[in-house]
């Protein structure tokens, strides 16, 4: 791959990768360091294969940084606090349901919220979501669901949380976050 394809690929896929990285980690800085390693590995690897193109590739390397990442960080309640005050951008007219769902979403597990992410707001098909993730179509539809009802549990909490006492449960179904 030549340096002015490896610049395409950048300015295409630069973007989604920090959306997905920041999505995901809930700090801009943190999703820009993991978007900036993704392109350095492609820079490294690009003359090995044609791979280096895939969206795929992009995305499961990206997995790989974000969880290095997550090991690297020492309290999940540290990261529901930044995704709660990142989206509470008064100009931005986030009501206080896409509020709930975010902070719900940021509590389930790190495998939990990357499926939640990849499904709903990053507008991956579940075919490139299987692909990314290295598990067949129906192994990703099961993973998904489960995903989803641990969702809903979490929203749930939130909603029975006294400091939360009005926040109204919400079911998650296929296409509705």
């Amino acid at each position: 791959m030549g340096e002015r394809e490896f610049e395409a690929l950048f300015r295409t896929y630069h973007p989604v990768l920090v959306s997905a990285a920041y999505n995901r980690l809930s700090d801009i800085g943190d999703a820009e360091d993991a978007a900036a390693e993704v392109f350095a590995q492609a820079w490294r690897r690009r003359e090995e294969a044609t791979h280096v193109l895939t969206i795929a590739w992009l995305y499961s390397t990206l997995r790989n940084v974000v969880g290095n990442q997550y090991r690297g960080r020492t309290r999940h309640a540290r990261r529901v606090e930044q995704a709660e005050s990142a989206h509470r951008d008064p100009a931005t007219g986030t009501s206080d349901d896409a509020l709930d769902v975010r902070a719900a979403v940021n509590r389930l597990d790190p495998a939990d919220r990357e499926l939640i992410w990849m499904a709903y707001w990053e507008d991956l098909t579940r075919d490139e979501m299987a692909e990314i993730l290295g598990c067949s179509a129906a192994t990703l539809r099961v993973r998904l669901h489960r995903a989803k009802k641990r969702l809903e549990l979490s929203l749930a909490a939130l909603a029975n949380d006294p400091g939360d006492a009005g926040s109204p449960v919400v079911t998650v179904n296929e296409g509705t976050l």
